[in-house]
């Protein structure tokens, strides 16, 4: 098979991304997986805290997930 330059497709490369495009999308991901963490943390928390109060007050509270 042989491809004569006249048909051949252009190439036309993309620009890269300027570095502080580059630099926000991952300080977007840092924020969510803070978020995502705090959330986790907060719903530990509140979690155990049910679980002393109820050991405390005599009420069994399953928090294994």
């Amino acid at each position: 098979m042989q491809v004569s330059a006249a048909n051949a497709a252009q190439y036309t490369p993309r620009p890269a991304a300027a570095a502080s495009e580059a630099a926000a999308k991952i300080v977007d991901l840092t924020q969510l997986a803070v978020a995502q963490t705090n959330a986790k943390a907060t719903a530990s928390a509140g979690a155990a805290l049910a679980q002393a109060t109820g050991e405390l007050t005599g009420v069994l509270v399953n928090i294994s997930a």
